[in-house]
């Protein structure tokens, strides 16, 4: 969806250009002065919108291409003068109008030369409200044009991550691997409670927040989960809704990932787990390590949804009980009174699943009560040390639970076999 580039405008293989300018007369900005350097018809096509009154902040006036020049410009009036101040609404429309532009005209590709910053939104906040407003059209590649075309000032790393958890809340950790020109950096922790899926996040978030300076990053990760939320737009679709909807998962990590992706200039890269990339086993072994470690830190963000998960089921069954209940007596714990029977399924008097972990299908779902299913997963990790011979599924809300009773012992397996 992102990529940045430093190619000189007359080189550049897009289908559009966005160039940003004021409604105003007087100095031009930077962003036009480069392009009417690259392109002689741009400086007097906006002189003439000028004296025609055809520029007002948040529309757009289009270019069509020339025969000396292939790309198609788009004129973005983002503010009424230089000195002027850069409005969200006003940006939001235009935001709006070069998608639509982009999309009517069936372009494959748009590079962004940099927007003035003044008064108003900041760099950051510009950036932001362009990836929430192109995000509804992922397969459209965005070129974002760095300051200058002949050097590139802005530090050029390499991140590689990977993250892995023993189980579902089970011990977990994270390794990265930063590269700069011959430094070498790397960072690992192991967390008591945790998933594959947050630990593989903590590593791209952990890996970026090291940064201590705006760098161009290209961050390499295994993990489709990362890689496609972010490549696909995912990201700031949930971003642009204030996080709200069931698939929004992980939300701490992720608020923490995109403040440091909209500081940085950063490209995510999949790379397959185990293929042989030096750094990328290299991660693996600092997350291995870093998870059998004697002292491991608790993931706050993984305890804090695990608590919350635990209290819902238990404050939505107080207003309907399914059952008459009989009031404790002074001084028993409330609790004590629906304890379940030796041999009792593991729901309460509700109907809605306890906090028990199912164990075989046909137990409850313990966020959606619904019966699991029996499953058998089509491949598993190479050179993990266990997998799971089946896991239960939940058809309803999709959520998956492993089994201690299904975990087999690569290692034993072999020496019984």
């Amino acid at each position: 969806m992102l990529r940045f580039s430093s190619t000189a405008l007359t080189q550049l293989p897009t289908d559009a250009l966005v160039v940003d300018v004021d409604c105003v007369g007087g100095e031009p900005t930077a962003a036009l002065r480069r392009c009417s350097a690259a392109f002689s018809d741009v400086a007097g096509a906006y002189e003439r919108s000028f004296r025609a009154g055809d520029l007002r902040p948040g529309e757009l006036l289009v270019l069509p291409p020339t025969s000396d020049r292939s790309a198609t410009i788009f004129l973005a009036p983002s503010r009424v003068h230089p000195q002027g101040e850069l409005r969200p609404e006003d940006f939001k429309r235009l935001s709006k109008s070069i998608l639509e532009e982009t999309l009517r005209r069936g372009f494959h590709s748009l590079a962004l030369l940099p927007f003035h910053v003044g008064r108003g939104l900041d760099e950051i906040e510009i950036r932001r409200q362009l990836l929430y407003s192109f995000a509804r059209s992922p397969e459209l590649e965005l070129i974002c044009l760095s300051e200058n075309c002949d050097s590139d000032p802005v530090g050029r790393v390499s991140i590689f991550t990977d993250g892995g958890a023993e189980k579902e809340g089970g011990k977990g950790g994270y390794g990265v691997v930063l590269r700069f020109g011959d430094h070498h950096k790397e960072l690992s922790c192991g967390f008591q409670q945790t998933t594959v899926e947050r630990m593989e996040l903590m590593a791209a978030v952990v890996g970026l927040e090291a940064l201590k300076r705006r760098c161009r990053v290209r961050l390499h990760s295994d993990s489709r989960y990362v890689v496609d939320s972010v490549n696909t737009g995912l990201l700031f679709r949930h971003a642009s809704r204030q996080w709200k909807g069931k698939k929004s998962r992980s939300v701490d990590l992720w608020e923490r990932f995109l403040d440091q992706y909209l500081k940085h200039d950063v490209e995510v890269i999949w790379i397959k787990g185990h293929s042989g990339i030096e750094d990328n086993d290299r991660c693996d072994q600092l997350a291995g390590a870093a998870r059998q470690a004697m002292s491991l830190a608790v993931d706050e963000g993984y305890q804090f949804k695990r608590t919350k998960r635990k209290a819902k089921p238990a404050a939505q069954a107080a207003p309907v009980p399914a059952a008459p209940v009989q009031s404790p007596t002074p001084g028993e714990s409330p609790t004590s009174v629906q304890s379940p029977t030796p041999g009792e399924s593991p729901t309460s008097g509700t109907g809605l699943p306890s906090a028990g972990k199912p164990k075989k299908a046909g137990d409850p779902c313990r966020a959606c009560g619904h019966a699991l299913e029996k499953r058998i997963p089509k491949r598993h990790k190479a050179n993990a040390a266990y997998h799971f011979a089946w896991y239960l599924f939940c058809t309803n809300c999709k959520r998956f639970y492993h089994v201690e009773e299904a975990k087999v012992d690569v290692a034993e397996s072999h020496k019984t076999s």
